[in-house]
């Protein structure tokens, strides 16, 4: 924490405020839209592994209270092809600098807002005989940007999860589960290459109570929002991020 100013503690607190809110009004893009942000106040690395750890933390409740309900079979394909892209991922963040991850990101986000245009309306649903590789590029793919960069993970495994047409609670629980495991997995890798130190435990500790308060302005604010106008102002945020983290 040492390595922000007052205004930026400030700004973090801002941040994290936001994307918390914006999470639980749409179940999933804290990470999202903290990542891109942050990472103009804050190592790539330290953005990446603060969020991560906050997300996790948050994603044991929903978890813990519907872990019953769990689509095992279909956990354990996703979990399996998750982990390779966290391997992957790992290889790859240690052959990146600070410059190189952040354009890499910013590269990522430009991307993703452009698919989040032109899914703004409605996810893409595809037939059930791609699910097998569905799964796998899903899934690596979630492995590998969860990891270098922490972002756009559920929005990815939902393009899987969506062709198995589950009932909505089993569809939460099982994604959040995925999610919550590669999560701890990426919290251990970033431990082991020394991304938590004394600074990124206080910037979590602080980020605790933004989570509950961003979580109660979510449920009573932002869910009130149109849902297309919502997903075409979060993907032009995460645009405009993009693009900033590209001529930053």
């Amino acid at each position: 924490m040492s390595s922000l100013s007052l205004s930026g503690l400030a700004f973090y607190m801002l941040v994290m405020t936001g994307a918390f809110a914006v999470r639980s009004a749409a179940g999933f893009g804290a990470v999202l839209i903290a990542m891109p942000i942050l990472a103009f106040v804050l190592p790539v690395s330290t953005a990446v592994s603060v969020t991560t750890a906050l997300t996790a933390i948050t994603s044991v409740q929903q978890v813990s209270r519907g872990w019953h309900r769990v689509a095992w079979g279909h956990f354990a394909i996703m979990a399996f092809y998750s982990a390779l892209g966290i391997g992957i991922g790992f290889y790859f963040i240690n052959l990146l600098n600070e410059d190189a991850l952040r354009r890499s990101l910013g590269l990522f986000l430009i991307v993703y807002a452009l698919y989040a245009f032109a899914t703004a309306k409605a996810s893409p649903v595809l037939p059930a005989h791609w699910r097998r590789v569905l799964a796998a590029g899903t899934g690596v793919a979630g492995g590998v940007l969860g990891t270098l960069f922490g972002a756009g993970v559920g929005p990815i495994y939902v393009i899987y999860f969506n062709t198995l047409r589950m009932e909505r609670e089993i569809f939460r629980v099982t994604m959040a589960t995925v999610v919550l495991l590669g999560g701890a997995a990426r919290i251990a890798g970033y431990a082991r290459l020394g991304f938590y130190e004394g600074s990124s435990i206080m910037l979590i500790a602080l980020g605790l109570p933004l989570v509950v308060v961003g979580s109660w302005l979510g449920d009573r604010v932002i869910r009130r929002l149109d849902p297309v106008r919502f997903g075409w102002l979060v993907g032009g945020l995460v645009l405009l991020s993009g693009i900033a983290l590209l001529v930053k």
